[in-house]
């Protein structure tokens, strides 16, 4: 089985979203169940779930944070209670996923 190691500024992007998951995350999967329900709630599940190891796969965390990034987007900017953190979420999640592979 060949399997890719990332070090360096993968690596430390995959830690800095676990700490951002760990200070944000009730707010991210609030809204992701919000605008998306059981579809948003497993992704954010997910990401979290790959991020549970002491060395997280940069390129997996990347394809994950992509797909919520991805399902914010598609949400527009509703005129309600999920507006403001919808735009705060996916600016801050298109910002990890430019320093990630994939």
């Amino acid at each position: 089985m060949n399997k890719t190691l990332y070090g360096g500024a993968p690596l430390f992007a995959a830690l800095d979203i676990l700490d951002f998951l760990r200070r944000n995350g009730d707010s991210l999967s609030e809204l992701l169940e919000g605008i998306a329900g059981d579809r948003g709630l497993d992704l954010y599940l997910g990401t979290d779930r790959l991020l549970d190891s002491q060395s997280p796969d940069p390129a997996r965390v990347g394809k994950a944070l992509r797909e919520i990034r991805d399902l914010l987007e598609a949400a527009g900017v509703p005129d309600d209670r999920f507006a403001a953190p919808l735009r705060w979420h996916w600016a801050r999640l298109t910002d990890f996923v430019a320093r990630l592979p994939g």
